[in-house]
């Protein structure tokens, strides 16, 4: 063997030295590598106000430094991102904009509620501010307290570092995913809301949610939570169903001055949410429902500030659902936007506009997805008059295309709807009854139908008669007493035999209370019966239903005056 000389082998110990060295400072700059990493791109992010729809805390997190958050023109003003899962917080770095805090903390929390600062500054310049931080949480925000200019507080980019704290597997009902991308997650699984909304007695809710399942929903919607919710809650979970628990508002209170029943009201709903908080029937929570429509400017305010305090008070008892307002029009959203930034979701009541909701969501730049929460066909305020002055009501045939048709305005805004509720799974035989529900006086409408093929239902079986327009003669001018002619021929698609009946109701007569009550028919021929005029004068409302002896019904309405 041949001798290594003095200089090889020094050579080859410098060489050692020299990769052990560069090994040893890999292994201590991997935790450094990872502990930089930016958690906060694209994350949900909240602020307490922006100060115009072009600068919504979004931009703050968007990773473009041409874009940004602005808040409006006061010190007590903060911007928080969910960075979705707890993490071990490194680093803060603020971009402002010329708009800059002279004095604010940075703070990190696990629940929005017990914040811990983790950096506080008192003599801020502005500019690029690179904060090294120790800290655990899922949400982090910058809390300002005294602004550096007369303006807000603006930044470019707010970006948060760190490692992610591994996830356990997820539960509960989460608002997901980014603008215009989210999606509903119940157990971390996606959760399309196909529903609709509930009417027969709590106490019924085993008979009827194994019917609603077979329609193919998923859900439904209440509007009012309290000791007998429970039977819905246990009926729903027993099929696969979860609930939109209503938190019913007093639609008349004033909620600028009547601190005592807003006082009242948030202790109850926060019992009721801690009651039924763990059930697994739970969907989401909706307060209140078409409050701010008829109101004030000022209560309007006042009302959706209420929203935001009721809000926060559920976050804090559950944070495990989320919580969403109910109005009867979109224009209530620049109130919950300006005032309500705890929302996780908003939601509407759209019946013959549910075309536009899309549309008004887009145009008026929000940050949230939404829900319908309330459609079906033109409501009784939304369609012209007949000749004797009352609301027409849509045919049955119209009513199921309108269902169809409001299934595929919401699939139209993927990522932005998250579903509908359908109005309404009702069996009360009244007029609005006849006029909306799914199921009146417990018979299937072509609407149940429509909205069970809308859900991927099952698509066979037997279909209700279809009536093919309706007439009465006379309509105008009958004496009491006299004979009307109603002609209303009808078609079974299974080749049933068709059994007609009427009733009347009085309310579009001054007192009248909207019962159908039933009246003696005496059918001529196919299609033809005829009915006694009632005996108090004014514009009666008449239904015929034509049944097929399997549960099925079609329904068409026609009026009378009575002179």
């Amino acid at each position: 063997m041949r001798a290594v000389s003095t200089t090889v082998r020094l050579t080859a110990a410098v060489l050692a030295a020299v990769l052990l060295a560069a090994l040893l400072v890999a292994v201590r700059t991997a935790p450094a590598t990872a502990a930089t990493t930016l958690l906060s791109a694209g994350r949900p992010t909240t602020a307490s106000s922006s100060d115009s729809s072009a600068r919504t805390p979004a931009k703050a997190v968007d990773g473009d430094t041409a874009t940004r958050w602005a808040s409006r023109r006061t010190d007590a003003q903060w911007i928080r991102v969910d960075l979705g899962a707890t993490a071990t917080i490194s680093r803060i770095s603020l971009r402002w904009e010329a708009a800059y805090a002279k004095s604010y903390r940075l703070q990190v929390s696990s629940d929005t509620t017990s914040w811990k600062t983790v950096s506080t500054t008192t003599a801020g310049k502005g500019g690029v501010v690179r904060a090294d931080v120790a800290g655990t949480g899922r949400y982090v925000r910058m809390l300002g307290v005294r602004r550096g200019t007369a303006h807000g507080y603006s930044l470019w980019e707010f970006q948060v570092y760190g490692t992610r704290t591994p996830a356990p597997a997820p539960t509960g009902v989460r608002v997901t995913g980014t603008q215009g991308k989210w999606q509903l997650t119940v157990d971390g699984k996606p959760w399309l809301v196909e529903g609709v909304t509930y009417g027969p007695p709590a106490a019924q809710a085993a008979t009827y949610l194994p019917d609603i399942r077979r329609m193919g929903a998923n859900t439904i919607r209440t509007w009012g939570t309290d000791a007998s919710s429970g039977q819905v809650f246990d009926a729903a979970r027993a099929n696969g169903i979860r609930v939109i628990a209503g938190l019913w508002l007093d639609q008349g209170a004033d909620y600028v001055h009547d601190t005592a029943y807003k006082t009242a009201t948030l202790a109850s709903i926060r019992k009721t949410v801690t009651t039924y908080r763990g059930n697994g029937g739970l969907l989401m929570w909706d307060v209140g429902n078409e409050v701010m429509l008829s109101r004030t400017e000022e209560q309007r305010i006042a009302y959706a500030k209420y929203v935001e305090q009721v809000t926060r008070a559920i976050h804090a008892v559950d944070p495990d659902h989320p919580v969403t307002s109910t109005d009867a029009w979109t224009g209530a959203w620049p109130y919950y936007r300006d005032y309500t930034p705890s929302l996780d979701l908003y939601a509407v009541n759209s019946y013959g506009g549910v075309g536009w909701v899309q549309q008004t969501w887009r145009e008026g730049g929000y940050t949230k997805p939404y829900i319908v929460t309330e459609t079906g066909p033109a409501g009784s305020w939304e369609v012209p008059s007949d000749a004797n002055g009352v609301p027409r009501q849509p045919s049955d045939t119209a009513a199921a295309q309108a269902y169809t048709d409001a299934w595929a305005a919401v699939r139209a805004a993927p990522g932005v709807a998250l579903g509908a509720t359908m109005f309404h799974y009702g069996v009360e035989d009244d007029e609005q009854g006849v006029w909306l529900n799914l199921r009146t006086g417990g018979l299937k409408r072509l609407s149940y139908y429509a909205v069970q093929r809308a859900y991927g239902g099952p698509t066979s079986g037997n279909r209700p008669p279809v009536v093919s327009g309706i007439t009465a003669s006379p309509s105008t001018g009958v004496a009491r007493g006299a004979s009307v002619t109603i002609t209303a021929p009808a078609t079974d698609p299974d080749g049933d035999t068709v059994t007609y009946r009427a009733a009347v109701s009085s309310r579009w007569i001054a007192g009248g209370d909207g019962a159908m009550r039933p009246t003696p028919v005496t059918v001529t021929g196919p299609g033809r019966l005829r009915i006694t005029a009632p005996s108090t004068p004014g514009v009666w409302k008449v239904a015929v239903y034509a049944t097929d002896g399997h549960g099925n019904a079609g329904i068409e309405t026609v009026t009378v005056r009575v002179r």
